[in-house]
């Protein structure tokens, strides 16, 4: 591999943005917005309650008016987990929400519990039946909400029931991800009050009404830490132009640890695979700022080129080693006990067809794909068009043998 590729803007901070303009009622302007399907699933939502939704290029304009209704589309909803966002969103502009549990992609157990229960706090009551959820509110009201994880959608969507709710809210245990600071940045910019985004502790004032705003979307730092893992696998050297280097600090040690040659830009981040990859040895993923949950799979196959003995621990999800049963398909020989997976290196990986069955899994298998002899073939390329905008083209730009 050898080339430069710009890396696409962040689907997990466009998601909760998006969630947030339905709070703004007039004009969101949301510039570099990546095309994927997970954004384009999330402005059906918005449309059909009542946003009106443009592209322009990559500037996503949303209009937010004329919401008239809370009942979200079960078709669009049981697609995509992020639209969780929208039952605190929606409940700043409407008294009751009406919702199928999310859907997503099949990586472990992600209860919402955490949501509810913080968004019960702020004065929501809810009720169940089968598999439709049903939030209302008479009056939201600011509260302390200590989380008991650090989840990162639950804490977004206390904030988007917080910005508009009477008095204050203080949020304690809340996940530090980058996207939560953008989401935090996005409302400021429409005239929220928050204080200590990128913290454990988030304070937010609420105010009567937000108004209309424009706002840049940082870099997708799981999609360039994809970019950057591949070369490790396949060899090479790229250029990650706007990577987010200061957000990828976990996923950069790493590289480093296996002996790839890392330099920091300013508009970028270069790496360049060394003769011999070595061993990481264990490595453990953890909430941010450790080893993201998204990139443990890529780092598997990795892990599989690298000279020694290899071991990846999952703390976050429960069922993110079901793409194992694929590579494995290829001569990985993974081995899975219980939250750990062990394999050794220097492995010969053979092309064959497999299947993809989730996000970050499907682009581990294509990385798979460039290490191995022969072609491989993956199928159900809808869950890699979930998060990449072109995950082909931008392999093509660093000059890997892929095709559609």
């Amino acid at each position: 591999m050898c080339g430069e590729v710009r890396i696409q803007g962040s689907k997990n901070a466009a998601l909760p943005i998006l969630a947030a303009s339905v709070l703004i009622p007039g004009m969101s302007r949301i510039a570099n917005c990546p095309r994927i399907s997970d954004v384009t699933c999330m402005c059906r939502i918005l449309e059909s309650i009542g946003c009106r939704v443009t592209w322009e290029k990559h500037d996503l304009f949303v209009d937010a008016s004329s919401v008239r209704r809370s009942c979200l589309p079960q078709e669009y909803v049981t697609r995509m987990r992020s639209s969780v966002m929208l039952m605190g969103a929606l409940l700043g502009r409407c008294e009751e929400v009406t919702l199928d549990y999310p859907g997503g992609c099949v990586i472990g157990d992600r209860p919402i519990d955490i949501h509810l229960a913080a968004l019960k706090k702020l004065g929501v009551f809810y009720e169940q039946r089968e598999n439709v959820l049903t939030v209302r509110r008479k009056k939201l009201q600011g509260a302390g909400i200590e989380f008991p994880f650090p989840s990162v959608g639950a804490t977004e969507n206390a904030i988007l029931a917080a910005v508009l709710a009477e008095g204050e809210t203080l949020l304690t245990g809340c996940a530090r991800e980058p996207e939560i600071s953008a989401l935090c940045s996005f409302l400021k910019n429409a005239g929220a009050c928050i204080e200590g985004e990128g913290t454990g502790s988030i304070r937010i004032r609420g105010v009567e009404k937000l108004c209309e705003t424009e706002y840049v979307i940082e870099s997708d730092r799981i999609v360039a830490g994809t970019y950057l893992i591949s070369v490790l696998a396949a060899g090479g050297e790229a250029f990650l132009k706007e990577a987010p280097a200061e957000q990828m600090e976990a996923v950069c040690r790493i590289a480093g640890q296996m002996g790839a040659r890392l330099e920091t830009w300013e508009d970028g981040i270069f790496i360049k695979r060394n003769k011999e990859l070595i061993s990481p040895g264990k490595v453990k993923t953890l909430v941010y700022p450790g080893f993201p949950t998204d990139l443990q799979s890529p780092l598997l196959v990795a892990m599989s080129q690298a000279e020694g003995e290899s071991c990846l621990e999952e703390s976050i999800f429960n069922g993110r080693f079901k793409v194992t049963e694929e590579l494995n398909r290829m001569n990985m020989d993974i081995k899975v006990r219980g939250r750990e997976a062990f394999l050794s290196g220097k492995r010969r990986l053979m092309g064959t067809n497999v299947l993809a069955q989730e996000l970050r899994g499907g682009a581990a298998l294509v990385i798979a794909g460039l290490c191995a002899e022969g072609i491989t073939i993956v199928g159900n390329r809808h869950f890699i068009d979930r998060g990449y905008e072109d995950i082909v083209r931008d392999f093509r730009k660093l000059r890997a043998q892929a095709g559609n």
